[in-house]
């Protein structure tokens, strides 16, 4: 299996469909495919807090979505368009009687303008039709909190509470999905940063009379070295230690199955040479394993490995996914 790009929403929608599991109790190739879209999702968040939101120009060279370029009018936080961007969530253009955007306090102050305040919410309220046809919903809020807001490169937390999306498509396909939780990057020494993720997220897909539900709830410990001090988004690594794995508690066709997962080797993030505006997954090397434990005792893994700017490979016990 070969990805250039997948967008963390379709991922995670794709993740909730498909076949049940063989009686062995082991991951199937339809569990691996669905697997491979809740990871994406999750390297897309990473890619969203990694992304650069210093300066006024800085969302013009991004690689944004429909919706989150939209963002860009209602003249929210830059971190926060990112993190919309990373979700796949859709706003309308600015002034449409769609959608209220609700920003407090009004008057925030982000005195580093590194795309963080020292403390915001967002709130959103939004629900309509799309050029295309698509009906959406978009709504909660995100609370953002600069670490410090004298130094840009300090990082900051992201809170998640309610956000919750809706794509009502034209064929009649609708897709729901809702995401809580919170997103934390720190600044932990002078040359390395700790990301910190706690939340869970839930979707469901109706299609016709048929609709597949799925859930994910994850946590994780890992650490960013910037290659480049002075553009510390641009490029570097990424690692979760084996002896310290990350957490995925995941629901698929009635099935809760418990993972870790960690970097081996560790994942190269780059922006710099790989940024592009169909690209959301900034990554070119490096590869993460997910491991389950069958009741029996037999481990199943699934690795994902980055051959190129947001190019992978996956395989399940060795053996390529098709």
């Amino acid at each position: 299996m070969k990805h250039q790009y997948l967008a963390a929403f379709l991922a995670l929608s794709l993740a909730a469909c498909g076949t049940q599991n063989p009686s062995s109790g082991g991951l199937s190739q339809s569990d691996a495919v669905a697997l491979t879209e809740v990871a994406t999702a999750d390297l897309a968040l990473d890619d969203g807090l990694l992304a650069d939101g210093r300066g006024s120009s800085s969302l013009q060279a991004a690689a944004l979505t429909e919706g989150a370029r939209n963002a860009i009018g209602y003249n929210l936080p830059r971190r926060i368009v990112h993190l919309l961007n990373a979700l796949g969530a859709y706003l309308p253009p600015a002034g449409s009687s769609e959608c209220s955007v609700t920003v407090s306090p009004t008057n925030y102050t982000d005195a580093d303008d590194d795309g963080v305040p020292a403390n915001v919410t967002v709130t959103f309220d939004c629900a309509g039709t799309r050029a295309n046809g698509t009906d959406y919903t978009t709504e909660g809020s995100v609370t953002l909190s600069d670490t410090n807001d004298a130094l840009p490169l300090s990082g900051y937390s992201a809170g998640f509470a309610g956000f919750h999306t809706v794509l009502t498509r034209d064929d009649g396909t609708v897709i729901d999905h809702a995401f809580d939780g919170s997103l934390t990057l720190d600044k932990s020494d002078a040359s390395l940063y700790a990301i910190a993720k706690d939340y869970s997220q839930a979707v469901s897909v109706t299609k016709g009379a048929n609709t597949y539900t799925g859930s994910a709830e994850f946590e994780v410990e890992k650490t960013y070295a910037p290659e480049l001090s002075d553009a510390p988004w641009a490029k570097g690594t990424i690692t979760i230690a084996q002896d310290n794995p990350g957490s995925l508690t995941w629901v698929r066709g009635g099935k809760t199955r418990n993972l870790v997962w960690y970097t081996d080797p560790t994942l190269h993030y780059n922006r710099a040479d790989c940024a592009s505006p169909s690209r959301l997954l900034n990554y070119d090397a490096g590869a993460k394993e997910w491991v389950y434990t069958r009741p029996s005792g037999e481990q199943d893994t699934l690795r994902l490995e980055f051959t190129g700017c947001g190019q992978f490979t996956v395989t399940l016990n060795g053996g390529a996914v098709e």
